[in-house]
This record gives C-alpha cells, structure tokens and sequence, in this order.
C-alpha cells in the first residue's frame, strides 16, 4: 500500500534534494508533495498525508507548520548531516584556518557551525555570514552547506558542501512510521549509512554493524532455546527461528511476509490484536501439543511497532522451571554429611548406620527418632547423600520455630497478594525447591492439626497449592521427619495424626542416646578436639565419672564440655577439673559396685549367639519373659518400634529362630505366637535387670 508523505523545508530550493533522496530509498511505495517557507505554500498542504516531514525547524514559522498537521504521531523533525568525504577534507586544512560559514540565517549559519564542530572540525575559525550580515573583507575562504549564493564578492575560494542530508536514524524513524519493515535490510541504506559523517547513535549504528556479516537477531534467535515468531504492525511474519518451524509445522522460506492468520491459523485464532499489544504468558494447545506462549510486544518512540510470540514446550518448561530450583541448591539446599561423618564403633551405633544406611536406598518415609543431640540431622543428611536422590536438593526446617502462618508458607510458597506483606510475584516454597530430592521435617511433632492435615493430602496425593494460590503443582520429594518426643504417645494423646503417622513411620530409626554407646563417648570428644585444633586427655578419675554421667544433652552437650575444658590449657584433665554439675550427679550414686555373677551354660551362648544384636536379643528375652502368653511378631515388632529398638519383622524372625535353636523359645504356628521355655524364663531371671536399658 502506498504511503503518502508531505515534505517541508525552510528553503525552497532544499525541497528537491531531500524529495530525491527520498524517492531514491522508497521508490514507488511512497507519494511526495513538498512545501517551504520560503515559497510560502506549507498552509496549503494536505491534512490527509499519512507522514509529515517538517525539516524548518530554524524557521519562525515553525510554530505555524506545527499548528497545520494534524493528529499526533504523525510528524518528524528530521535531523540533518553532512557526508563523510566533505568532512574528512575540512579536518584536514590546517589549525588556525579562517573562514566565511555563509548560510541562509544567522540561526542556520550558527547550527551549520555548532554541527561542524560536532563532527571533529574545530580547527577552523568560523565567522558567521548570512543575507544582510556583515563580513570580514580579508577572509577569503567561504565554506557553504548549499547556499552559494549568499557567498560575500570578497571569497577567492568556495567549498559548497551541498544541502545537508538525512541523519540514517531519521531515515529509520521514516521507515518504520510508515511500516517499512524491510528498509533497515536494504542495501541502499547500508551503503548510505556507511557515507555520512555521522551514522548516528542507536538503531542505525545497530543496524549498520548488524547488516556487515550476519544478523544478529538470527544470531539470537538461533541460540535461544524458545521458539521465536515476530510479526509487524500489520500482523506479517518477519522473524522466525528453528524451534518455532518445528513446533508450528512451517518452513521459513514461505512464513517471512506471510500475515500470521494466513501462515499458521491455528496460532493466530488463539491470539487477539490486545494479546499481541500487551505482555502475556499462557498455555495453549495446537493439536495434542501444549506450549505455553509468551507475547513480547515491541514500541519504539513511544509507537507499537510489532511483537514477539514466545513458544516452549509445556514439558520443556516444567524442566526449565526445576532448573531454576536447582540453581538454588546450588545457593546452600546441600547435604553436608555422609556416614562416615557420623563418630562412633559401638555396637548399637553401627546397627543404626547399618539399617539407616539400607533404607536410603528407598523412597519411603522415615521418621527418626531419639533424644535431642543424639544426632537426628546428622542421619538426614547422610541418609539423603547415600540415596539415588544425592544430586537433588536437600532443604531442612525445623518445624516447632516457626508460627503456623509462617511454617505453610515456607512449606507450600504463596501467590502474590496472598496476605499483607506477601512479596510481588509470589514466593516459592520448599516443596518446590526440594523437587526430586529430600525434604527434612524436624521437630515434627511442633507442627499444628491443620498444617498435619495439608503435609498428609501432600503425602498421599504428590501434589499442594500454594497459599493463596488456585493451581496445583506437582511434586516429587522424599520425606525424613524427625522427633525428641514419643510420637507413638502423642498419637494416643490425640495431639499427633494417627494416619500421618503411620505415613512418616514407614521406616523407623530410633538414634541412641549418647549413655548406650559406651566408648563412643571418647572418640567423639577426640574428634570434637581436633576439630577445634586442641588436644588433651582424660585422666582415669575423670574418665570414670564421665561414664557415669547420664548425658541428657548427648552430643551436644559433650560438645560444650569439650569447649569448656580446653579453656583451661591442661593436658591431663583430672576429675576436680571437670564442671561441678557433671561429679555432682556421679557422687550421688552411693551403691557400692557389686561383684559380677558368672553367666551360666545358657547365658553364655546366648551372649555368643547375639554378638553384635544384643539389644535385640535382650529385648525380644525381656519382653516374652513379662507376659504369661505367646506372643506374635507383629506385637512383637510394635514394642520395638515403641522403645525405639532399630528392627524389622524379617530381624525379629530370624532371631526368634536362633532362641528356639538354643531352647530358649518355643515357636506356635498359627496364631499360637512365641514364648519362652523354662530354659529362656531362666535366663530371663539371669539377665534381669541387666537386660538392655
């Protein structure tokens, strides 16, 4: 479609010079009517044009030509140059060089040498001349921008640099006001642009450096991993990358200039002239693909001048989206332990490591339980980085210090405008940073009814809504819970879900307590030296009131002991220099030390047979020797998990086996269960109270 343009100028011999240049880039696209004030003609331009170009801007009459046009938006005050060779051939005369600027105006004549000056020609002096000025007689030079005929009798040379010319950012202005998308491409602008003086400094420097080798959006684009469609002001393809072929089944060759409707219907059906207008995300459907879309629309001086459409696939999104989680597991959501940091060679601690270390291999629940400092978190982190799941996030809160509101908004994120103070866009919530890999809950009993009621619908369904929010989100995470408390009780209580328990109790791991793990308690505080970079030793007193001390802390307060005493500087700590509260409670038991029975026949295999598992053997001994009936392997296993003995019914099985071998437990099918023989409730007598505490 034709365009029509209205040129005017402050001289009326300009007209044509600008009017040819013009033709010359636009060629039949254009209609050119040209007005100067010179010839006094502009008031009877047309006011239907659908660009006007007003290049008077030095004239008086401005402000009238302003007033003529109508509309907004449809006017250019162009700016003007000159080309590079005339330049060039000025910065080369030599400094202190005196010289006439002759133009048409004082105003003009000041604009040519303030422009000249711009461009690098500051060793010449310019004297200002203009109709009606004066002139200096002993200057002979006089440099003119096409107003030769103004040049004063007295100038024995006379360089006429020609009308000054379009700036090449003018030329795109034009351009891309009448929707000439394809004039920044042409080769008649590059070459244009590469003449002047001054290429100007924003799109037609970029346009310039980008049309020299390869275009750089195509660059872009091809590098990008979304598909790219770009259409202009009149909905027609300009821009189309290699993933948007293959997503919507077309062939760049044939879509660039095609309307969007025309090339790809089923996109365009989906897309309204205000989708394309404003920036947008959605999901969308093209046959039994769903991509999710993204409109980029593009202004330029304040003009729409086309948009971009964003395509991903929905799958390929998601992925991208987990991406980002993992960036901040990268930021700190790290498991830092592995077994081998967890201090100990006791028996029972090696059994713990030992079973805690099989269940890593699932993706079950497991809930740890054990007294505070025993070490909980440590066996969440080893647990997560012995797992398949070790390259995945590992995010930990510990659910008793935060409030209500806070705690399920740290645990399911919020949408925007959640609640007051909620942060603009949303947050994220742990259940979406901990995506595929593990969530460890601690202090799991500090959590409320209804937030139990929210973490169980997660459990079973694998999938939450944010606070606030109205979509349902997907997820794939590995519960550790863990608790100080007899979760079992608090379920009777009725202050513990009993359906949410048996969720976290699939695989349960009861930490010993620091007091049942007998040497353990000098290795650890021999690493917690070294890792302070101190060193000292326990003489035999200390050592024996450290044994008898119940470490109702466990690690943690060995740990602030061992600060403690290497404040004092001694080498050899005796018992006098140990706290007062530790001698205290080692004082107050008077018992004299008793003398050790021998074991008998029975007891002596029994000992042999459970090495390495005496905690259970002992247990299972203790618990069939307190009823007067059999008793099942499932009641069995219920106790164990109880007192927080580490078993599975497979471990209780083979055990019950060993005592029946050994006539200490007589084994019913059926519903019969187990119970112990006169041999086992003998020993049973022979071990207590020196069973396992």
């Amino acid at each position: 479609m034709t365009k029509k343009l209205v040129l005017i100028t402050q001289a009326a011999s300009t007209c044509p010079v600008y009017a040819q240049r013009l033709h010359q880039f636009f060629g039949s696209s254009i209609t050119l009517e040209c007005f100067s004030v010179e010839a006094g003609d502009f008031p009877s331009m047309p006011t239907d044009a659908d660009l006007y170009i007003a290049a008077a801007t030095s004239s008086d009459a401005f402000t009238q030509i302003m007033g003529l046009i109508p509309g907004e938006g449809r006017v250019i005050s162009p700016s003007v140059t000159y080309f590079k060779k005339e330049i060039e051939a000025l910065r080369q005369m030599p400094r202190g060089t005196r010289a006439m600027l002759v133009n048409l105006s004082v105003q003009m004549a000041y604009e040519s040498i303030s422009e000249l000056n711009r461009l690098g020609v500051t060793q010449i002096e310019f004297t200002p001349v203009y109709p009606g000025s004066s002139y200096p007689p002993d200057v002979a030079l006089a440099i003119t921008p096409g107003e030769a005929r103004y040049v004063p009798p007295t100038a024995l040379r006379v360089i006429d640099l020609g009308p000054r010319v379009f700036t090449a950012d003018t030329l795109l202005e034009i351009a891309l006001k009448l929707g000439f998308t394809w004039f920044p491409k042409s080769a008649e602008f590059r070459a244009y642009a590469d003449s002047l003086a001054d290429q100007g400094q924003s799109l037609a420097s970029l346009w310039s450096a980008n049309l020299k080798s390869e275009s750089y959006l195509d660059i872009l684009m091809g590098a990008l991993e979304t598909g790219i469609l770009g259409v202009d002001v009149d909905s027609r393809i300009f821009a189309l990358n290699d993933l948007a072929e293959n997503m919507l089944g077309l062939r760049r060759k044939e879509a660039i200039g095609q309307p969007l409707p025309l090339a790809c219907r089923d996109l365009a059906r989906q897309l309204t002239e205000n989708d394309r207008r404003q920036k947008a995300s959605r999901l969308i459907q093209l046959k039994d693909t769903y991509l999710s879309l993204s409109t980029a629309p593009v202004d330029w001086q304040g003009e729409y001048i086309g948009c971009f459409l964003l395509l991903q696939r929905f799958t390929e999104e998601e992925e991208r989206q987990h991406q980002f989680r993992l960036q901040m597991y990268h930021r700190g959501y790290q498991s830092k332990y592995v077994f081998d940091d967890i201090i100990g060679q006791s028996d029972i601690m090696l059994r713990t490591k030992q079973i805690a270390a099989k269940m890593a291999a699932t993706d079950s629940s497991i809930l740890l339980t054990g007294e505070s400092g025993t070490g909980k978190e440590l066996f969440a982190h080893s647990i997560h980085n012995a797992s398949p799941r070790r390259n995945m996030p590992f995010v930990a809160i510990n659910c008793a210090a935060l409030s209500d509101p806070l705690l399920e908004s740290e645990l399911f994120g919020y949408d925007e405008g959640a609640f007051t103070g909620a942060k603009k866009g949303g947050k994220l919530g742990l259940f979406e940073f901990a995506h595929r890999g593990t969530l460890f809950l601690d202090e799991i009993e500090g959590m409320s009814q209804p937030l139990q009621i929210k973490l169980l619908r997660v459990l079973q369904e694998k999938e939450f809504m944010r606070v606030g929010g109205s979509r349902i989100i997907p997820t794939d995470v590995r519960i550790i819970a863990a608790s100080n408390e007899d979760i079992l009780e608090r379920v009777r209580q009725g202050t513990f879900r009993k359906d949410l328990y048996y969720r976290l109790n699939t695989l349960p791991i009861s930490i010993p307590p620091l007091r049942d793990r007998g040497e353990d308690l000098f290795l650890i505080a021999e690493h917690l030296m070294a890792r302070s970079n101190n060193h000292f030793t326990f003489a035999p007193s200390a050592q024996a009131v450290l044994r008898a001390y119940g470490w109702d802390g466990n690690v943690r307060e060995l740990a602030n002991l061992v600060e403690y005493l290497s404040m004092l500087g001694k080498e050899l700590v005796e018992a006098e220099d140990l706290p007062p509260y530790l001698r205290a409670e080692a004082a107050a038991d008077p018992a004299p030390p008793a003398a050790v029975p021998q074991p008998s026949a029975a007891g002596r295999e029994f000992r042999q047979a459970a090495h390495g598992r005496e905690e259970l053997f002992c247990f299972l001994v203790r618990t069939m020797g307190g009823v007067d009936r059999g008793i099942g392997r499932g009641a069995l296993l219920l106790e164990a998990r109880r007192q927080h003995i580490p078993a599975t019914e497979q471990e209780i099985r083979d055990v019950l086996l060993v005592l029946h071998r050994l006539g200490l437990v007589s084994v019913s099918r059926g519903r019969g269960g187990s119970r112990l023989t006169q041999k086992g409730l003998a020993l049973y007598q022979e071990l207590s109270p020196n069973a396992v505490k």
